[in-house]
């Protein structure tokens, strides 16, 4: 164990640099937001089943969750700019709990405002699921902090710090070919974790991809569309690809 600790000093890094430092703001904000996203999805199922308090509206009106988020992310946003550093010792927790508790209950109607219409439960609404898993992950490497990586890499021994050089490069490696494959939140947490980003980087690019309009063949494209069904498709628009969603190409027809 003392072997391993020497090459990857990670839990000596955890304890010194994220434990013994306390609880920052960075810390904060991810707490605030996993716990908002959880209970308003928590929440939104139960108002799906007929139980809790149903939506809340005035008037003939609903208002969004989405709604107090923005106010709450504006707040915080606006407050931390307005005040001087030495802020007052409440603000200190209160403005990153703001700002954590605005994103979830922003992002978790991200397909909302991606699409200008409620797509909660249909099947755009997972987009909002995908943003929610890129904001933690992001969130998560901050709330570790530039010292706690620092530490880890600064601290290994050769060997180590080859190893982790490694894995630092095929994770960064999978991570861009699973964005340019168009798989945004295998490409974020695939930053992280490398078998992650490994096994999108492997899989089929979706077929409005950067990697497959310009890498794929003919058939090869085929077999993006077949595998992804609800994703766009391109029509010809005057010599120009035009994105429509497969939905979309279905509803015109009707027409």
């Amino acid at each position: 164990m003392s072997a391993f600790s020497d090459a990857f000093p990670v839990v000596q890094a955890f304890d010194d640099e994220v434990i013994r430092a306390g609880f920052r703001p960075g810390q904060m904000v991810l707490l605030a937001f996993l716990v908002t996203f959880g209970c308003v999805r928590g929440y939104a199922h139960l108002v799906r089943r007929g139980m809790g308090f149903g939506n809340l509206t005035i008037g003939k009106t609903r208002i969004h969750h989405m709604v107090p988020g923005i106010f709450l992310l504006l707040g915080a946003g606006f407050v931390s700019v307005a005040l001087d550093p030495e802020m007052p010792w409440f603000l200190w927790w209160l403005l990153p709990t703001a700002f954590g508790c605005g994103a979830a209950l922003v992002l978790d109607e991200y397909a909302l405002w991606l699409n200008l219409r409620d797509v909660y439960w249909a099947e755009e609404g997972r987009r909002s699921i995908d943003a929610v898993i890129v904001a933690a992950a992001l969130g998560g490497m901050v709330a570790l902090g530039a010292p706690f990586w620092g530490r880890v890499i600064s601290g290994a021994d050769p060997a180590g710090g080859a190893l982790i050089v490694a894995y630092h490069a095929v994770s960064f490696v999978s991570a861009v070919m699973c964005l340019l494959k168009g798989k945004l939140t295998t490409g974020v947490v695939g930053f992280l974790l490398w078998p992650v980003g490994l096994i999108g980087a492997i899989r089929l690019a979706e077929p409005n991809s950067i990697w497959a309009r310009h890498l794929y063949d003919a058939e090869k494209l085929a077999r993006a569309r077949e595998r992804y069904p609800d994703h766009v498709v391109h029509a010809e628009d005057e010599g120009a690809g035009v994105a429509l969603s497969a939905a979309q190409v279905k509803a015109h027809v009707r027409r």
